[in-house]
């Protein structure tokens, strides 16, 4: 049996954009996945934009010239996510991500879903929500830290930054630099995130300069942060921001 879920992001206006997930909702699994994967909100943002899926992977991007395949598991790409417009091509129309204009808007439409579970991102706080559904219309849902439900479940978590959210950051921030040479060099986020991802495990100092070649009044504190980032998960104490 499916255990359906909803998985969003709870805007700074107040606004929810989100997504209906097929399989394995239970914090146990997709909960567990979200915390230690989707613990940054551009990464986020690139699951959400990709509509309702079937399952929720570590991943959001296969690795380009390999199958992934929705219909033959031998075909699929373990840990990416598998998405129903995307992968199996069905229309966008009926896949595509929903806005409920307040969280009490989600709510009733959580409660009017065959969904059992609900997660959402928060944009303001970078902590993720957490809250059962419930069956009837009447009970209301109250939303906690998923942290919280997890220690009072004794499930394991590892929310600790990730070289992932090092390659959707770069991708945004790329875009912001220049974002018509983005378009440029890349068909699609995908190809970027490949390319950001083999820059930063084998041209490390190459791809720093690059960066920095951006440097200006307007970008100079984006670039900054996103050099320190750089600097503290690669542990390079020489780099100069």
């Amino acid at each position: 049996m499916s255990t359906r879920s909803k998985i969003g992001i709870l805007r700074k206006d107040g606004t929810v954009d989100h997504v209906y997930s097929h399989w394995d909702g239970y914090p146990e699994h997709n909960g567990v996945i979200l915390l230690n994967d989707y613990s940054n909100i551009n990464k986020m943002n690139h699951l959400i934009k990709n509509g309702d899926m079937s399952i929720l992977g570590e991943n959001v991007y296969p690795e380009p010239d390999k199958p992934h395949n929705f219909d033959v598991r031998e075909d699929r790409q373990e840990n990416v996510c598998l998405f129903y417009n995307r992968d199996r091509g069905e229309d966008w129309k009926h896949t595509n991500p929903r806005t409920s204009k307040s969280l009490e808007r989600f709510k009733q439409d959580c409660k009017l879903s065959d969904c059992e579970f609900a997660y959402l991102y928060s944009e303001d706080s970078n902590e993720w929500l957490f809250s059962p559904i419930p069956y009837g219309k009447e009970s209301d849902m109250d939303f906690i830290y998923l942290k919280d439900e997890f220690i009072q479940d004794n499930i394991e978590y590892d929310d600790s930054f990730k070289e992932d959210y090092l390659i959707y950051d770069g991708i945004e921030l790329m875009k912001d630099l220049d974002y018509y040479e983005y378009l440029d060099n890349y068909r699609d986020d995908s190809e970027a995130y490949f390319s950001i991802k083999d820059m930063l495990e084998n041209n490390l100092n190459d791809f720093i300069k690059n960066i920095e070649e951006y440097k200006n009044d307007i970008f100079e504190d984006s670039i900054n942060n996103y050099l320190k980032e750089v600097k503290d998960y690669y542990s390079l104490d020489d780099l100069e921001v």
